[in-house]
Formats: C-alpha cells, sequence, structure tokens
C-alpha cells in the first residue's frame, strides 16, 4: 500500500507541476496517505459493487427489459 500511496501522490505532484487540475472526480485531491488509502478502500469497495451488479444482470433472463435513466417515467 505505502507504493501505491508514494505513486500516486507522485502523480497528484506532476498533474499539479504541469499546471492542470486534478481531476476530483477520478482522484482524491489531498497528499495525505491517510485520506488516500481511504479512497483506495472507497474505490475498491465501489468496484466489487459495480462486478456484483453485472454478474446479477448477466444472469437474467435475455429477454429482461431494464429500465433506461433516459426513459422518462
Amino acid at each position: 500500500m505505502e507504493e501505491r500511496i508514494r505513486r500516486y501522490q507522485h502523480n497528484f505532484r506532476t498533474i499539479r507541476e504541469a499546471g492542470c487540475a486534478v481531476p476530483t472526480t477520478a482522484m482524491a485531491d489531498t497528499l495525505d496517505p491517510a485520506e488516500i488509502e481511504i479512497w483506495f478502500a472507497d474505490n475498491a469497495f465501489n468496484i466489487e459493487r459495480i462486478k456484483q451488479v453485472m454478474k446479477a444482470v448477466a444472469e437474467l433472463p435475455d429477454d429482461t427489459l431494464l429500465p433506461s435513466p433516459l426513459t422518462k417515467r
């Protein structure tokens, strides 16, 4: 985990030094190792949740219709 945090901090600094904004939707806006570790844990949890949803959807019968978020109710 220490190496992942070190690389994260390096990437964060590189983005800032290049004059770019850190994409906060993709990265935690911090250099604090504890917050970065929490960010990694949150992302791992969300990835697992998405995998479980995809697995459940894949197991539905072929003729199942799922609501679209683009469809008005």
